[in-house]
């Protein structure tokens, strides 16, 4: 039986976005109207208004993280009547996505598990570390982290404009349009990291969220077409 892959591929979407929606959007809704922190002042204070609550975004990272592994993977298993070059872009497009979700499980490690102790079990000597790796800390590794991390999907993305040069030419713009706006905000992470916190980082984060909605929703919805038309060709 020939194999499907863009039902791969439209699982992974579907996965994907429920993850974007529910660590984004909603997520970051729920804990302003919950239980926000206040804006970093020190591990102490963080320690005190800490909550469970915080970390929901990162548990449905989870979601994000394994829907994109599997759109790339998916894309490549499809990719193999593909021209040489473009299998070589879809490639590393896979391999860039494997570097991301690395990192940024390394992040939600560290928010949801490392962090989550030192705060619920705080003491004075754990500042260095709180600071360090608190994500409501703008200065902290883990931060530096994401940027880096969203800014190589965003890359993988870019990469993975190949596949729908000649099959989707809204989704191959979008594609390449995330790649040019993550590798920007790597950029200007690296000239001011405070920017972060500004409007015009917030901003940009959930115009960042609404691309890639967007993008999930086409992906999806050009996958079961095509899933479609295979079921047809086989009948």
């Amino acid at each position: 039986m020939k194999a499907d892959y863009d039902r791969l591929i439209s699982l992974g979407t579907l996965v994907g976005l429920m993850g974007y929606v529910l660590s984004g959007p909603v997520g970051f809704m729920v804990v302003k109207s919950t239980y926000p922190q206040p804006v970093w002042a020190s591990p102490a204070v963080f320690a005190e208004n800490y909550h469970v609550i915080q970390d929901m975004p990162y548990y449905f990272g989870v979601l994000l993280i394994g829907g994109m592994l599997m759109l790339a993977a998916g894309i490549y298993l499809k990719s193999k009547t593909e021209p040489e070059k473009s299998r070589f872009h879809i490639l590393l497009a896979l391999m860039w996505t494997t570097f991301f979700a690395a990192l940024i499980f390394f992040n939600y490690i560290c928010q949801t598990t490392f962090v989550r102790h030192l705060a619920l079990n705080y003491k004075p000597e754990y500042d260095a570390m709180i600071s360090t790796f608190s994500m409501a800390n703008p200065m902290s590794l883990c931060w530096a982290i994401e940027m880096w991390g969203y800014g190589i999907l965003g890359v993988a993305t870019w990469l993975l404009s190949a596949y729908y040069a000649d099959k989707n030419r809204a989704i191959y713009w979008l594609l390449i349009l995330n790649g040019v706006v993550s590798v920007l905000t790597v950029v200007f992470t690296i000239i001011d990291v405070d920017w972060l916190m500004t409007m015009a980082g917030l901003a940009g984060y959930f115009f960042w969220n609404v691309l890639m909605i967007v993008l999930m929703v086409l992906i999806y919805r050009h996958s079961k077409i095509m899933h479609h038309e295979n079921q047809q060709s086989m009948a």
